[in-house]
């Protein structure tokens, strides 16, 4: 059916000319084309709705039709279902009229899972406990005693209307079910769901970040429907994952960063470096040297990837000690001279310029 006006889409009259309604569908498909709009969302809508419209009112046949029925119209020309003229009429009237609601789906749920960065370095199961709510099986979803019932005297039982067919199809007197409940469900209390704690197991795959969503089809909500004990499908769980901050790693995608504070011994005269990796420790070896900040990248230690496993990056930062015995620091001072800091050298020398 036609949604809007499509002489209103094109921006014409509707005493318009042919050759002038192809002037301006030509017009505005170029400029809403989306080779020229990537990206653009709203121009990407304009331009089917501009090829929507230029469908009908292009062809004579079409535009014929459409102009006798008007927001009626529809491509195939039978006549519209009455579930669609309550869709045109709860748009108009603002729901003024009623549409049916029995094919709803029960609501998603959300689970928040915490893992710790070692778990998510592989895959595993994990156990959740969520509460959700399944549909009363006394009464079948319809919050009526099922014992308690009368048949409708104004369908028969049948649950279809016999007038006003245009606007509905079920029985107003009953909602459709065919019959009048006498009492609400003993159990439910009328509600239609009951509440269930259930255990489910999740698989969690190797590689998961903050921020990953895992679904659970169908281990959301059941459908609470308006009308009779019909409904749509269950709703479904989405565990949502958080990985928790770790006291030796940053994660940098699949990469992994360790920063591990050496002495000033260890860098000027070399060591072997015990470093944490995911599943444990590993020797790194520190040359004669080595710089402050110096990064030493361990391949393959990282976490999976897309690509693969990431690296394993770690940082070497000095520890400058705070407290050193008077002894220690005249030694210090007698060991550390020019010789053993030649760009401190040439650094002062060009600030004796600057004097």
């Amino acid at each position: 059916m036609a949604r809007r006006d499509y002489y209103e889409v094109l921006g014409v009259k509707k005493n318009a000319g042919p050759d002038e309604l192809k002037k301006v569908f030509r017009t505005l498909a170029l400029k809403y084309h989306p080779d020229r709009n990537e990206g653009n969302a709203e121009a990407e809508q304009r331009f089917r709705e501009v090829a929507e419209a230029w469908d009908v009112l292009g062809d004579p046949e079409k535009r014929s039709r459409y102009d006798r029925l008007g927001p009626l119209y529809t491509d195939s020309g039978r006549p519209p279902s009455p579930d669609q003229v309550n869709d045109m009429l709860r748009e108009a009237f603002g729901g003024l009229f009623r549409r049916r609601r029995a094919d709803a789906p029960g609501e998603d749920l959300t689970y928040t899972l915490t893992v710790t960065l070692e778990e998510a370095a592989q895959t595993i199961d994990r156990t959740l406990v969520i509460q959700r709510q399944v549909r009363c099986v006394r009464c079948v979803g319809t919050g009526d005693h099922p014992e308690n019932r009368t048949s409708c005297a104004s369908c028969g039982g049948s649950g279809k209307s016999a007038t006003r067919r245009v606007f509905r199809t079920e029985c107003p007197a009953c909602d459709g079910k065919g019959y009048k409940p006498a009492a609400r469900c003993d159990r439910c209390n009328g509600e239609k769901r009951l509440p269930l704690e259930e255990t489910l197991r999740v698989k969690v795959p190797a590689g998961v970040a903050t921020g990953s969503k895992l679904r659970l089809r169908q281990k959301g909500n059941d459908p609470a429907p308006a009308y009779g004990a019909a409904g749509g499908p269950t709703g479904d769980l989405y565990v949502l994952v958080q990985v928790s901050e770790h006291a030796l790693f940053k994660r940098r995608g699949p990469d992994l960063l360790a920063e591990v504070p050496v002495t000033l011994a260890e860098l000027a005269l070399g060591a072997d470096l015990v470093v944490p990796t995911l599943d444990g420790t590993t020797t790194i070896r520190l040359p004669p040297g080595t710089p402050s900040g110096k990064s030493f990248r361990l391949n393959g230690r990282g976490l999976p990837g897309e690509s693969g496993k990431g690296d394993l990056h770690v940082r070497v930062e000095v520890e400058t000690p705070t407290e050193l015995p008077a002894d220690a620091r005249l030694a210090l001072l007698a060991a550390l001279t020019a010789s053993t800091h030649p760009r401190r050298s040439e650094y002062q020398s060009a600030m004796k310029v600057r004097r």
